[in-house]
């Protein structure tokens, strides 16, 4: 028997330890199973040019069956579990995820083996995905193209969620959606 000390370490954070974000096998994982999303949120505000890090990646995806069946698989796939307001870690579905998972909740916050996933189905200040689709800006991710909210839509989202955290993002926004005016982007 091996002792603790040479046995290797799970890729599972501690208890109580916020997981790494890995964002590009997350994006991987549902770009695999065609799930149709805009990116929203910290990585979002990345890939446009802000400096803001952040510790999970949002998604808003289309709502249509089935995309829903595909979401499902690639969370079955990717291990996830809810993440209650306040908890660092999760707990696993009573059953595997199915398109039927979706249709009481507006927002999951989860846990997968790449790091937290938000699934947000109506963002604040926006009527859903094809709100969001239809100023996104196409950002090449490791050669795969990914649906980016555009900037003053990620403006409004914010301003709508309204809390001091969110408005503290603001004023990078701000200044993201200037410069990238200006760049004529």
């Amino acid at each position: 028997m091996r002792s603790r000390k040479n046995q290797r370490s799970s890729p599972r954070p501690a208890r109580g330890a916020e997981p790494i974000l890995r964002p590009r096998p997350l994006l991987d994982a549902l770009i695999d199973h065609d799930v149709r999303f805009v990116l929203i949120g910290g990585v979002a505000e990345r890939l446009l040019g802000s400096p803001r890090t952040t510790n999970d990646l949002d998604i808003c995806p289309a709502t249509d069956s089935r995309n829903l069946a595909r979401l499902a698989e690639t969370l079955n796939e990717l291990g996830a579990a809810y993440r209650p307001s306040g908890l660092e870690s999760g707990f696993p579905a009573p059953e595997p995820w199915s398109s039927k998972s979706f249709s009481a909740f507006q927002t999951f916050a989860l846990v997968t083996r790449y790091g937290w996933l938000d699934v947000v189905f109506r963002p604040d200040g926006t009527t859903g995905y094809g709100d969001l689709i239809r100023h996104s800006a196409d950002e090449s991710v490791s050669g795969q193209t990914i649906n980016v909210a555009d900037v003053s839509d990620l403006i409004r989202i914010k301003e709508a969620i309204g809390t001091p955290e969110y408005l503290a993002h603001l004023p990078l926004l701000y200044e993201l959606r200037d410069e990238r005016e200006r760049q004529g982007i």
